[in-house]
């Protein structure tokens, strides 16, 4: 497997995690009172987006680290 290939792989899992992360977080559930009740479907615009915005920057930084690097003159 490539450096970059694990980096993707890597990247994605990321990305799955702070989907899941974000989702839980959107719905405003309580982790310390369990009997709340949660919407998880009307949340779910809310993490895709926020999802998105993290899947942006992590391309962002994957392809500022795959940038060839300036040759001084």
């Amino acid at each position: 497997m490539t450096p970059f290939r694990k980096i993707l792989v890597i990247d994605g899992i990321v990305l799955i995690g702070c989907f899941f992360l974000i989702w839980v977080l959107a719905t405003g559930s309580n982790f310390l009172i369990p009997g709340l009740q949660t919407d998880y479907i009307r949340s779910l615009p809310l993490a895709l987006m926020y999802t998105v915005l993290v899947a942006i920057l992590i391309i962002l930084g994957t392809v500022l680290l795959f940038l060839p690097k300036r040759k001084r003159q």
